[in-house]
């Protein structure tokens, strides 16, 4: 049932009935999908036009996937990222950029209906909708293997997340690499009612983790701060409860901050990138997933074009010596998130590439670390003087229902 409607759907993406205009209409609804003004354009965005996917939504209107390459290596696994609310997918284009290098991933960002540039109303179904096709464009278009397929959910999209593990599994018979979810909940409703009391009853729930992470045995990283006010922490720890009580695999990793503000090497890309490399066999290489075409299926581009395009980039590029990083590491993110050149220490001129400080195999150059590691990290290389590493950043996304 959707806010009074009845509902005879019980599958990701299998619905006899949809009710767009009403939800479209419904206060609850519009309360509990903040859809910001747009921060990219059809003709202004920071990604290459080669990169962005236009994708059937299955409504009559095609919306924006953008795919983030791994440069520095050949990608091992696929990621496809379903982004929080109150944000789109050009809020959180430059952090996945690092993500991707750090993860050894190539990142696909899913576009929600009526976010950045995508027509459509956004509700359960219709989200629902364009991760499954997202998923489906990996998978057929592009030709990955589901099990080199990893989905990421944060907050909102936490939802959507957990239904396609579980559908890929149910009606594909296949299985995901792995799920990762950071700061989730139980339910709509049940973080509706946490954070707007009795008020939220009158919700109708949508997106009951707590039954769809029973239904796919795919790894899963639960990563959830104690002060988070938007969802609190006693979801994530219900969660994990669920799943272990089920048999089925899951890692609890708690870390401090609130929903949006915390530190984004410490208790974000390290955790996951040990998630991720636990999952690795002993004395097993891990599969490497062929190139793609240049540019993507797809693509509104000739091949032609999009090298035309990118000279023009280069072109307008600062002059290599205006930056202690040459032009390729500025161009791939070789630099501190903030765009400040990450140094060992303030009286040494030696610099660390970006990646270093993850603790993987594939560093692009060789650098020093400091000796002293961060005992609630092991894979830090941060010192625990003050650090760039250890930076609190304000991400994008997460916001509390709202009823306007």
């Amino acid at each position: 049932m959707v806010d009074g409607v009845e509902d005879s759907s019980d599958e990701f993406g299998a619905e006899s009935s949809e009710w767009p205009t009403f939800e479209g209409m419904s206060l609850i609804n519009r309360a509990i999908f903040q859809a910001p003004p747009p921060s990219y354009g059809e003709r202004s965005h920071p990604w290459s036009p080669a990169h962005c996917a236009m994708l059937d939504s299955g409504a009559g209107y095609e919306f924006p996937c953008v795919w983030i390459p791994c440069r520095r290596t050949r990608a091992e696994r696929v990621i496809i990222h379903c982004h929080a609310n109150a944000c789109d997918i050009g809020h959180i284009f430059a952090l996945c950029a690092r993500d991707a290098e750090c993860w050894r991933a190539d990142v696909l960002l899913v576009e929600y209906p009526g976010y950045g540039t995508s027509k459509g109303v956004a509700y359960e179904k219709s989200v629902d909708r364009h991760v499954a096709a997202a998923y489906v464009y990996v998978t057929e278009e592009i030709g990955v293997n589901p099990r080199d397929v990893w989905v990421l959910g944060r907050s909102l999209g936490t939802g959507p997340a957990t239904k396609l593990a579980s559908a890929v599994e149910r009606l594909d018979g296949n299985q995901l690499g792995g799920v990762i979810l950071h700061s989730p909940f139980t339910s709509i409703k049940e973080a509706g009612l946490a954070l707007l009391g009795n008020v939220a009853s009158i919700m109708t729930d949508r997106w009951d983790n707590r039954v769809w992470m029973t239904r796919y045995s795919a790894r899963t990283l639960i990563v959830h701060a104690l002060e988070d006010e938007v969802v609190p922490y006693c979801h994530a720890k219900t969660l994990d409860e669920i799943r272990r009580s089920a048999g089925l695999p899951c890692t609890m990793h708690t870390t401090h901050g609130t929903h949006n503000y915390f530190s984004y090497y410490r208790d974000y890309l390290q955790p996951i990138l040990s998630f991720i490399d636990e999952g690795a066999k002993p004395g097993v290489l891990p599969r490497k997933i062929a190139p793609l075409p240049d540019p993507i299926p797809r693509a509104p581009f000739s091949k032609a074009q999009v090298q035309n395009i990118m000279s023009l980039i280069k072109e307008q590029q600062p002059d290599e010596t205006h930056s202690e990083h040459s032009l390729g590491m500025r161009f791939y993110g070789m630099v501190d998130s903030v765009g400040e050149t990450i140094q060992t220490d303030a009286n040494s001129s030696s610099k660390r590439n970006g990646f270093s400080r993850f603790g993987s195999g594939n560093d692009v150059t060789n650098v020093s670390t400091p000796s002293r590691s961060r005992s609630d990290s092991p894979r830090s290389v941060a010192d625990t003087n003050d650090s760039a590493e250890d930076n609190m950043i304000l991400t994008p996304g997460g916001a509390r229902p709202k009823f306007v």
